[in-house]
């Protein structure tokens, strides 16, 4: 796991690195969503761009899961 989600275990170390993590997840989504949202606004790639869409806001909800299981010693 720790080589899908390298950052989630990076900043797990404090509660202010936890919480540094999360922003990084959150701002990555949010950049990633608007230049997704940008390119699928072309008719035959906004398919392909919802489905990359979708894939890495499951990464960041996933990433930002993980990364509380790591700063609680859930997982290793």
């Amino acid at each position: 796991m720790k080589n899908l989600f390298p950052l989630s275990f990076k900043w797990a170390s404090s509660l202010v690195s936890m919480l540094i993590g999360v922003v990084i997840y959150i701002v990555v989504g949010a950049v990633a969503g608007l230049a997704i949202g940008f390119i699928g606004a072309m008719p035959i790639i906004g398919i392909i761009a919802w489905v990359l869409g979708l894939a890495v806001d499951v990464y960041v909800v996933v990433g930002i899961i993980v990364l509380v299981l790591a700063y609680l010693k859930v997982v290793k």
